[in-house]
């Protein structure tokens, strides 16, 4: 059954949040107390706490939801890891808009029905997300695909992160300063992201640009259907990744789609510097012709070259086996900083060469087989390290540049899907001879 309303005003959706955030301090007020006296299991509390904000998020929609499928992929320590395995329910579980609210939804969006703009409309969602839903409509023989906006999501984008922020942070154990520059990165992702304008003009330009991937899938978008509400494209036919990752027996096939992800993932990071960064299996599906289908291009992030060339010159033996030529890069990212003390400048050294050498181990080997679980488990409990060491907890610890954030996701994400595929890839090494150190 399809939700009939989704509160709107800044007042309603902070007191339908806020009630929940009493409930999980009081949780963790009364977990503390019995722990004093008794064996109390706090990764079951974590699990029912981050339920409790899960499920009040669904309800909401927006922005909110937006951030706990972004938790859902944190790799670098930032919350428990149960939180995370709760919060990837977010990714496919939004519960979609009642029949009505889609009607009154579209007409206050585009101006009329949208049975008067097209042939012919399925008033019930076939996908509910985060921040909008998707629809199926049909016009002169060709099937469409038809996202609409869910209602106030864009309108408040400010206050759902004013208001999901306290009880975050609490969470990871940190300050509102020391986040100021990465909440503002993300805020002006979700601001872009709920621009149907812009997503569209992203579909364009990743379509036009990416022609060269000639098994790459990108839809024909409609900008005489379309608005900052209303996003029309051809409806993509295939299987979702999800189910094909659940279902496929044939490794070869597996492979195959695979490889096909991570060239279009590397040639947008290291040919265009503006890539794809919401990268789940969500996003991706498998034409019947064995093709990548590429949806949603909502968030794309591009990478400064200030930012690009130290980044990935972290993963060159020169410049590992080269100590001052390592701080060199580190300072450029903001990972080492002038001020350290001597034992924070080793601590942010030995963490980075950790998880420089352990990121980029798939390209300076060349052909990489994601089945290895062995890697992807020293890839989980990298992020679990970080968090469990209360170095990392000091307001001085948190830095590195906010243009790492939505990189580190879409690789983590890209990772995470290479790994279920069991995916062995041949991995494209000519970016390293092009940095500029």
């Amino acid at each position: 059954m399809g939700q009939d309303k989704i509160p709107t005003s800044k007042v309603q959706r902070a007191s339908r949040f806020l009630k929940t955030g009493l409930k999980v301090g009081g949780n963790y007020m009364s977990h503390y107390a019995k722990s004093a006296f008794s064996d109390v299991d706090k990764d079951q509390l974590d699990r029912k706490n981050a339920m409790e904000i899960l499920n009040v998020l669904r309800q909401l929609k927006g922005s909110g939801l937006k951030i706990a499928q972004m938790l859902s992929m944190d790799n670098g320590g930032l919350i428990p890891k149960s939180y995370a395995e709760v919060f990837a329910g977010a990714q496919n579980n939004a519960v979609s808009l009642s029949g009505p609210l889609v009607m009154n939804t579209f007409k206050k969006y585009i101006g009329k029905s949208p049975y008067e703009l097209f042939d012919a409309f399925n008033p019930v969602s076939m996908h509910a997300a985060s921040i909008g839903q998707v629809h199926v409509a049909r016009k002169n023989g060709q099937q469409l695909a038809v996202k609409i906006q869910y209602p106030g999501v864009a309108e408040s984008i400010h206050s759902d992160i004013n208001m999901v922020k306290p009880v975050i942070l609490r969470v990871m154990g940190l300050s509102p300063e020391v986040v100021a520059n990465y909440v503002e990165e993300i805020e002006e992702r979700l601001v872009e992201e709920t621009n149907y304008i812009q997503e569209l003009e992203n579909a364009v330009f990743s379509k036009e640009n990416t022609a060269v991937l000639k098994d790459i899938a990108i839809p024909k978008y409609y900008r005489e259907y379309s608005s900052s509400k209303i996003l029309v494209m051809d409806w993509l036919e295939g299987i979702m990744l999800q189910d094909f990752i659940k279902n496929e027996p044939d490794q070869e096939k597996r492979n195959r789609i695979g490889q096909l992800l991570l060239d279009f993932v590397h040639f947008q990071i290291h040919e265009l510097k503006r890539f794809h960064a919401d990268i789940h299996p969500g996003n991706f599906m498998i034409t019947p012709d064995m093709k990548l289908g590429v949806l949603d291009f909502g968030c794309m992030k591009v990478l400064p070259e200030e930012f690009y060339h130290p980044y990935f010159a972290l993963g060159l033996p020169e410049v590992i086996n080269d100590k001052e030529m390592l701080k060199r890069q580190l300072k450029k990212i903001d990972l080492v900083r002038d001020k350290d003390t001597p034992e924070e400048e080793a601590l942010f050294i030995e963490t980075t060469l950790k998880a420089a050498s352990l990121i980029s181990k798939p390209v300076l080997e060349g052909t990489f087989d994601f089945g290895n679980d062995a890697f992807y488990e020293e890839l989980l409990g990298m992020g679990e390290s970080v968090f469990e060491n209360k170095a990392f907890r000091k307001p001085n610890a948190i830095r590195g540049s906010k243009h790492g954030i939505y990189l580190h996701r879409a690789f983590y994400g890209l990772y995470g899907i290479l790994h279920q595929l069991k995916a062995k890839v041949n991995v494209d090494q000519t970016f390293l001879g092009r940095l500029k150190l």
